[in-house]
């Protein structure tokens, strides 16, 4: 589980070919990598996966084709900037919202302005399904970032983005057209699943 508040942003160091999946090379802080172990989990771009080959500036990680198939991971390459989340400790504050990791479909960036400091950012889901358990005022985890839903019409939702979000997370490198990693409330989701419980 994770809160939704990035850590640190990552390099792409490498992206390597392993039969259809792909193994992944991050280059981060010094600091960064000695707060994981092998085998933990850690959020890229919202995405639960585990770290492993761990060294002084690296870190590696493996992305199954099931996973290349809903998020926009297939789109990392050499170079690219993603954001980094630990996992949740039991004693952890929880500054934004629980998050599971499991992106429940992607997005797409249709607006972008600056608000006075911060930037308005509009969003299309591409699975037009899960639009009904987004709701104003409602969380919304937009590639590892815990976000508030300031409005939502026409399948179309809208946050803002604070300066200290702006220069601390990849939202600086976003631009109309960028493809988002969405996960749900899993609330919402849960919620629904009980009332539509026959027990």
């Amino acid at each position: 589980m994770f809160t939704g508040l990035v850590q640190k942003i990552a390099t792409v160091n490498s992206i390597n070919s392993r039969h259809g999946d792909i193994q992944a090379i991050f280059s981060i802080e010094k600091e960064f990598l000695s707060s994981i172990k092998e085998g933990d989990s850690v959020s890229v771009n919202g995405v639960c996966l585990t770290a492993y080959n761990i060294t002084d500036n690296v870190f590696s990680v493996d992305i199954s084709n099931k996973t290349l198939d809903v998020t926009t991971l297939t789109q990392l390459n050499t170079g690219y900037k993603v954001n980094i989340e630990t996992s949740l400790k039991l004693n952890d504050k929880l500054g934004g919202h629980i998050v599971s990791g499991h992106v429940d479909c992607i997005a797409q960036v249709i607006e972008l302005e600056k608000d006075s400091r911060s930037y308005k950012l509009g969003f299309k889901l591409q699975h037009e399904k899960y639009f009904k358990y987004i709701v104003k005022k409602g969380s919304i985890c937009v590639d590892g970032i815990s976000l508030t839903v300031n409005e939502e019409n026409d399948e179309i939702f809208y946050v803002n983005i604070i300066p200290y979000t702006w220069d601390n997370t990849i939202t600086q490198y976003y631009k109309v057209g960028t493809m988002v990693n969405i996960e749900i409330d899993r609330m919402a989701l849960h919620i629904e699943k009980l009332l539509n419980s026959k027990n």
